[in-house]
Formats: C-alpha cells, structure tokens, sequence
C-alpha cells in the first residue's frame, strides 16, 4: 500500500506516519512539506519526503501522477492562528488547496481520501452534546474553512465515486515528533514546557472548563483501523473523533504535575489558575463518539504515557539544566 499524507511533518501528520511505519511495515508512506527551506528532521529519514504546495497544482501534479497512491491523509492547512491572521490564505489553503488536492487526486487514480476536519466547525462556543448529526455555525476562519473543505470531500465521494472519510477531531494532545514543530501552545504542551523551564503551572484561566482530548495516538489508530480493519461499509462517512471523556484544565495541569513528579523526583510549584470572571460559568461539552465506536474504534491513548514523553522532549529541548530526560 502507498500512502500520501499531506502536513505529513506537522503535529499530528508526523505522528500519524510514525504510527503506520511501526505499525505496518510494508507500506510505502510519502510525506509531504510545503517549507523547502526548513531542514528536514532526522526521524523523516525512513520517509520519502516531497515538497508539495496544495495551491501550485504542478507540484501536486508531481507528487501523485505516476505514483499510484493507494490513499491520501490530507492534514495541510492554516492553523487556528495563521487562519484568523490572515482569513483569505486560509481560504486559498484549506479550501481551494483541499479541491485542487482531490482534483488531481481524482485523475491520478487515488482510490481513497482521509479529511481530518476540526471540531471548531460546531463553532465558536463548544457545549452541551455534540453528534454527528448537531449543526455547524464556524465563525472564525478555521473552522469556516474546515467546515467549506468537509462539502468538498462529500462532492468527490458522491460525484465522483471516490472513498472518502472526514474526521472531526476534537482537541488532540501528545508529543511532537521534534521540538521545531508549532504545537507549543497547545495545552498539554504548554503545560509540561512550563514545568521543565520554569518549576511551575500557571493558567491563564480558571481551569474549570471542561472540554473533549484525544491523544494523538488515538487519531493515528483511527487512520490505522479504517485503512486495515473497517469494511468498506464505514467509509464514505463523517465521525466525530475524540475520546467522549471531557476533562478539565485543571485536570490536565494536575495530571501534568503528578507525571512531572514521578518522573523527574521533584515537587514543583502548585498549579495556579486565575480566578473566575464575573458571570463566568464552567463550561463542558459532551463530544459523542458513538458513531466511530460502531464503527469499530475504541479511542484508548494513555495520558501518563503521553504527558511523560512531552516532558522528555522538553527536557532534552528547553530545559537550562539539572532535569534527567532519560528516567
């Protein structure tokens, strides 16, 4: 099997790869990097990596036509941040970059396409319980564009008769494959950096909001599952991928505390969380994943672990001194 996973050094992209390389040896997986100026990682090395831009359709030419890519893992587009710095790139990127993707796709014989879509489509303020089935009201450029892109999978799929799946994945959390990767303002991350640097937790909110996490290992053994073990009767669907068990901020940043201590023998500051605005109220939402789970998925990541590799990283990366990554 070839896969083409496109972002495929990013966040979640490079876990996703690093996942089915181990996973399933066999497979000839190629990544994709639209930075032709940054250094390749040493990880990458077991990878073929292509430089690919999804708004220059000759590159996109270039990465598929005669390659006879089995499936593609699309995860190239605009973050939350660069989508609302500038709402038109997002445009060009996640929406007209994700048809002309597909496009070529289509004439290159691509049999199947993975869309990881955003739980932001719901909008803006996330609560209650969310399914499949909930409306979407995206305001802010990220998840208008991740919203626009979904209609553009669907229209592939039905016209075009190509397999198709969207995931809309809820807050992942995780260790990146290297320090250089943008996920250090995520708040798993944030936390466990501010640990090894600094001694201590602060959070810029109250901590009581609860909201949905999914451990990076979970999205990549959802590809898994559905490229290996699902029939084909699961794709051509959309699924709300999350792990269904909201926790709090607080939750994650005692959790984070606790995994620092057991690991590193040091008692770190208390976590300190802002005091509550007026008229605030703890938020929480229910994110459903009933759909995915009879489908055959059972999201089953291990915080501890991940949180433990995250401080490893930030140890060896960030820390001025004295914290033993290797325990």
């Amino acid at each position: 099997m070839k896969i083409l996973i496109t972002g495929g050094l990013g966040y979640v992209g490079g876990r996703i790869a690093d996942h089915l390389r181990k996973r399933i040896p066999p497979a000839d997986i190629y990544l994709t990097t639209r930075d032709d100026k940054r250094p390749l990682p040493a990880w990458s090395g077991a990878f073929t990596i292509a430089r690919m831009d999804v708004l220059d359709p000759a590159a996109i030419a270039a990465c598929l036509d005669g390659k006879k890519i089995d499936v593609i893992i699309h995860l190239a587009a605009l973050n939350d941040v660069q989508s609302a710095k500038d709402p038109e790139a997002a445009l060009e990127v996640n929406v007209r970059g994700t048809y002309r993707l597909l496009e070529r796709a289509k004439a290159a014989g691509v049999r199947r396409f993975i869309y990881f879509s955003t739980i932001h489509v719901y909008g803006p303020v996330l609560s209650g319980t969310l399914t499949e089935e909930s409306p979407t009201a995206p305001v802010h450029p990220y998840g208008a564009t991740h919203r626009a892109a979904e209609d553009i999978v669907n229209y592939f799929h039905h016209y075009h008769g190509m397999q198709t799946l969207i995931f809309r994945m809820s807050n992942g959390y995780g260790y990146p494959m290297n320090k250089e990767v943008d996920a250090w303002s995520l708040v798993f991350n944030d936390l466990c950096r501010q640990l090894v640097t600094t001694g201590k937790i602060i959070l810029r909110s109250s901590g009581k909001q609860r909201r949905d996490f999914i451990a990076l290992s979970d999205a990549a053994a959802a590809v898994e599952h559905f490229l290996f073990s699902a029939g084909d009767s699961a794709w051509n669907r959309l699924y709300n991928l999350g792990s269904g068990r909201p926790v709090s901020v607080l939750e994650v940043a005692e959790q984070v505390r606790h995994v620092f201590v057991d690991k590193f023998g040091r008692e770190p500051g208390v976590v300190t969380a802002a005091a509550d605005q007026p008229g605030s109220q703890s938020i929480a939402v229910d994110y459903r994943v009933d759909k995915i789970a009879a489908a055959g998925f059972v999201p089953r990541g291990d915080m501890s672990l991940e949180i433990n590799k995250t401080l490893q990283l930030c140890a060896r990366s960030f820390a001025a001194g004295g914290l033993d990554a290797g325990r």
